[in-house]
């Protein structure tokens, strides 16, 4: 089971490389994986794993990303905060 978990951050790890690729910005790119892949909004700590694996986001940024998942931030106040620029 933990296989499985982690084949899937690690395969949206690479989604999320390849969006950055294209100039989207991290808080885009979780909105597009949200987006994509529904089931994450359930388990937001797998997404905030994957963009941490893309992009090696800190722990704080990891919270953000929950927060804006639950529903507690909005997209641009986790955008504001990520300020990822890698």
């Amino acid at each position: 089971m933990r296989e499985l978990m982690d084949e899937e951050i690690e395969r949206l790890a690479r989604l999320a490389v390849e969006y950055h690729g294209i100039g989207c910005s991290v808080a885009e790119i979780a909105d597009l994986l949200i987006d994509k892949h529904p089931n994450l909004r359930l388990a937001p700590f797998r997404l905030a794993q994957a963009l941490r694996s893309a992009f090696g986001l800190s722990v704080h940024d990891l919270q953000y990303v929950t927060a804006w998942v639950q529903g507690e931030i909005s997209l641009e106040t986790l955008e504001e905060r990520l300020q990822v620029t890698r």
